[in-house]
């Protein structure tokens, strides 16, 4: 979206399956969202876009540009926002490792 798209930028918020629906109640309250969907789109200035399908057609709108993904794509980005998701989830219960210590 970024690269296509220079004047916008997007910030992708992870939770786990456990945290979801606290942060999703907790994100719906503060904006006055009713609609509750995932993912959970909206503008900087707390204009919900919606779930992905209609972000897709926002963009599709708004930039006359199609944001097209293959199965395969798909596939790929899940595997890695699940390995994302559970690296994250490690570090909030174990710690950082001695390398990720060293590192920092």
């Amino acid at each position: 979206m970024e690269k296509n798209c220079p004047d916008v930028s997007v910030k992708i918020v992870i939770k786990h399956a456990s945290e979801w629906n606290d942060f999703l109640d907790a994100t719906c309250r503060s904006y006055g969202f009713y609609e509750k969907t995932c993912p959970l789109v909206f503008t900087i200035e707390g204009t919900l876009i919606g779930d992905g399908a209609s972000f897709v057609e926002h963009v599709r709108q708004l930039y006359g540009k199609v944001l097209g993904m293959t199965k395969e794509t798909q596939k790929k980005r899940t595997h890695e926002n699940m390995t994302m998701i559970n690296e994250e989830m490690r570090k909030k219960q174990e710690g950082l490792t001695l390398g990720e210590r060293v590192l920092k």
